[in-house]
């Protein structure tokens, strides 16, 4: 830790930790891309994600295995951030956290129209997820623009907290006026915060 104990020395873990949300989310969407190409009646405009680990899906496994992993991975970010920036993280770092295992949830409980009291808990799921996803950037911006070697990420931040809300907006209005394309904005929404999350694992994996 530095004199002003605002930061800890990266050891092997927190490496390992950042090079997890480096790798895992380009290799999630690409996977989810490609199952997506894959799957009869994909419709990544109106269908969300969810649809393509629902009971009999041809690669329900593969979807759940891939959501599972990049769980995990927002975890680790979240530990690594709080690790190194040992003061005043812990807020961004709890909201990927949470992301992160809402992101699990959303493996375990699957989207099922079959069982409504399943399909009420996986939304409530989705829920926790967009949430997390949004409060992660925002939190982080506050934090990260008190630090002169992280003003870039901060003005990230910044901007991916505040497009988050224009889209979380949309979809209100969107879903009020009965023509929310599910699928497109979920993908938008969620790759918008990946993106995030990817380029602050790279700034912790530089550190």
């Amino acid at each position: 830790m530095t004199p002003g104990g605002a930061r800890i020395a990266p050891s092997l873990p927190s490496r390992l930790a950042a090079g997890s949300g480096v790798a895992v989310p380009p290799l999630a969407a690409a996977t989810l891309l490609a199952v997506g190409w894959l799957s009869p009646g994909a419709d990544p405009l109106r269908r969300t994600v969810s649809r393509l680990a629902e009971p009999g899906a041809p690669y329900a496994a593969l979807v759940d295995l891939t959501l599972a992993a990049l769980g995990l991975s927002l975890l680790a970010v979240g530990w690594g951030l709080r690790r190194h920036l040992a003061t005043g993280a812990t807020g961004s770092a709890l909201a990927l956290a949470v992301a992160g295992a809402a992101l699990i949830g959303v493996a375990l409980v699957h989207r099922d129209p079959t069982r409504p009291a399943f399909m009420v808990l996986h939304r409530s799921i989705a829920l926790v997820l967009f949430a997390g996803l949004a409060l992660a950037p925002l939190l982080a911006a506050g934090r990260l623009r008190i630090e002169p070697a992280w003003h870039g990420v901060a003005v990230l931040s910044a901007a991916t907290a505040g497009l988050s809300s224009a889209l979380l907006v949309a979809a209100l209005a969107l879903l009020a006026a009965g023509d929310l394309p599910a699928g497109a904005w979920e993908r938008a929404y969620v790759g918008l915060n990946l993106l995030w999350v990817t380029l602050l694992a790279l700034r912790l994996l530089r550190a």
